[in-house]
Parts: C-alpha cells; sequence; structure tokens
C-alpha cells in the first residue's frame, strides 16, 4: 500500500521526512514500545480523520510513522513484500539495529560488512549492508560516511519486479525518470525511477537462483 499525501499548504515540519509508516493495533502499546526501545517521540499521537498518528525517530536519525485506524483495514496480500530503505551512519548502525529489533521482534538476515557500494552509486567501494524480516515487512540498512551520490538517500522504498527492464520500460511510458540506470549486484539488479509529482523508489530484480 502507498499512502498519499496532497498538501494543501507548504509541508509542515517534520512530516516529509519519514522513512515509512507502520500500521499498529493499539496506538498507545505501539508507541511505550517504541520509547522502551530507545526511539524518540518527536511528534505526540494525534488525531486524523480515520485514526491515529505519532512520529517516532530511531537512533541514526530515522524518523518513522506509526499509524492506528478506527477501523481495522484488510489489505489483500502482496506478490512481494517491499524493502523499506534506510540510511544511517557507520557510528549509529548496530544501535539503531538493535533498538528496531526490539521493537519490531525482527531478525537480521544478513549483515554483509562488505556489500557491493555501485548499488548505491558508489562501484568499486564496499559498505555494509543489513537485512532485516519482522512483523513490519523487510527493511534493508545501509551503514555510510554519509557521502551519498544522488539520488541516493532519496527513496524510502525498494520493490522487486520479476522483469526489471519491461518495468522500466512501462515506468518511462507513464512519465517515469529513470535516475539511476539498472546495476548488476550481489543480490540482483537494481535502478532508482522518480515518478511524477516526485516518488523516489529502487526497483530491483531478484539474483538467479
Amino acid at each position: 500500500m502507498l499512502s498519499v499525501f496532497a498538501f494543501q499548504t507548504p509541508i509542515p515540519y517534520p512530516f516529509g521526512a519519514e522513512r515509512t509508516g507502520y500500521l499498529v493495533t493499539d496506538m498507545d502499546k505501539a508507541v511505550r514500545a517504541a520509547r522502551a526501545a530507545g526511539a524518540d517521540v518527536i511528534v505526540e499521537t494525534f488525531d486524523d480523520p480515520i485514526g491515529k498518528d505519532a512520529l517516532i525517530q530511531w537512533p541514526g536519525g530515522v524518523n518513522m510513522q506509526l499509524y492506528w485506524h478506527t477501523k481495522t483495514p484488510s489489505y489483500a496480500a502482496l506478490e512481494s513484500v517491499p524493502d523499506n530503505r534506510v540510511y544511517v551512519s557507520n557510528g549509529a548502525a548496530s544501535k539503531f539495529v538493535h533498538s528496531f529489533l526490539r521493537f519490531s521482534h525482527g531478525k537480521v538476515v544478513s549483515d554483509n560488512r562488505r556489500a557491493d557500494a555501485g548499488a548505491i552509486g558508489r562501484p568499486g567501494e564496499t559498505v555494509r549492508r543489513i537485512r532485516i524480516e519482522s512483523g513490519f515487512g523487510r527493511m534493508v540498512v545501509y551503514a555510510t560516511d554519509g557521502k551519498l551520490p544522488y539520488p541516493f538517500g532519496r527513496e524510502t522504498t525498494g520493490y522487486q519486479v520479476q522483469d526489471l527492464p519491461s518495468v522500466l520500460e512501462k515506468a518511462q511510458d507513464n512519465g517515469a525518470k529513470v535516475l539511476f540506470q539498472p546495476y548488476q549486484t550481489d543480490i540482483g539488479m537494481t535502478a532508482i525511477v522518480e515518478f511524477p509529482g516526485g516518488y523516489v523508489a529502487e526497483l530491483h530484480s531478484a539474483a538467479a537462483p
């Protein structure tokens, strides 16, 4: 699901910098759990027309939204679960992962300290790449020195597709721009696109078996 907010005014601070939003079943418990896990609540819980929201910030400066619906929603299962893409400093990576795992009850699927940094626009270098899975879905964390070439760091989500070239062609036919041309990594082919309105996303194909 993609939530699209069409502000009629300039976007109020600190909204717009969230990496993702997580639906929770009990907002008060979720906020307490986030605080207990080391997150800061940067916007206290407030009502919206269909439920409640809050903004939290994890160690490393990662902002996320928590939200709760008055009426429990029902969504069809996804063919593939998207990745939330998170960038943190080298010094904050372990603390962020520890805090987020405590909150989400997730697990580290892989922690590659020498992954190909070409996947974030720096070929010939290495980067720490941590993959996490939890009840909230999937997350890929890049621990970097902060020197990210455009457009990396602007994308919040990575989508796995069956045929990357055809999906990129379809995206461009519908007004999207390819900001980072397809690049082969150890875990598949990756590209970055920008959709009309400024939404930037990563698209990737799975690695061959």
